[in-house]
């Protein structure tokens, strides 16, 4: 049994858990407790699995794991607009349950949405709630919303900034997206998908083929 990109996520959960002040998380035993848990809940099959770093009632840190079924995905994604109520004081960038974000996740299922951007007071996109955002500007540049602005620092971006380091942060508007030829959502679970309408209107050009957006599902198809 492999987890996609576990060593990864394994290794964010002790840097985050850290960073929170919640202790010392072993990575090593962190993917064995991810492996662990997806082969007796999965075997052979796909599934999604999340291991969480919590304080018990005792207040000693503890692993909690959860699962889940894929579910559909398909092969355009919509998604609607919610708020994001910016960084975190602590651990800017960490992987967190937050309300802003659990809000956003259960309207776009509201909705029927795929997706929730979120933008925060001033109007800036900052991530999806499911996912990582990258702009295909209307000039061709790979572009992402700026850390700062309080985005998590997902898996599958990571890999991406990596393999391409053109990939460059910008406060970025509606009107940048209205723009944009390409926005497409990235997770470590999903690999990359293209989105296609926000709030019921169409996004990029849909003539386009949706080049860049197939590149970036190969290399994490590699990565994974």
């Amino acid at each position: 049994m492999r987890v996609a990109l576990g060593r990864r996520a394994a290794e964010r959960l002790a840097r985050d858990a850290a960073a929170l002040g919640l202790g010392a998380i072993d990575p090593e035993f962190a993917l064995a407790e991810l492996t662990r848990l997806a082969s007796y809940r999965f075997g052979a099959e796909p599934g999604i699995v999340r291991i969480e770093a919590r304080r018990d009632a005792r207040g000693a840190l503890a692993l909690v794991g959860s699962t889940r079924g894929l579910g559909p995905d398909p092969r355009l994604w919509s998604a609607i607009s919610a708020a994001h109520a910016g960084p975190h004081a602590l651990a800017p960038g960490a992987k967190l349950t937050r309300p802003d974000v659990e809000s956003a996740r259960e309207a776009a299922r509201a909705a029927h949405a795929d997706e929730a951007l979120m933008f925060d007071a001033k109007g800036r996109l900052v991530e999806g709630a499911r996912a990582n955002v990258i702009v295909v500007h209307e000039d061709g540049a790979l572009l992402m919303p700026a850390l700062a602005l309080g985005g998590v620092r997902g898996l599958a971006l990571e890999v991406l900034r990596e393999t391409l380091p053109e990939i460059a942060e910008a406060e970025l508007t509606r009107e940048d997206l209205s723009r944009a030829r390409e926005l497409i959502a990235v997770n470590s679970v999903r690999g990359a998908k293209p989105i296609a309408r926000l709030d019921g209107a169409q996004l990029g050009d849909v003539r386009a083929a949706r080049r860049v957006c197939e590149r970036l599902a190969a290399i994490l198809r590699a990565a994974a």
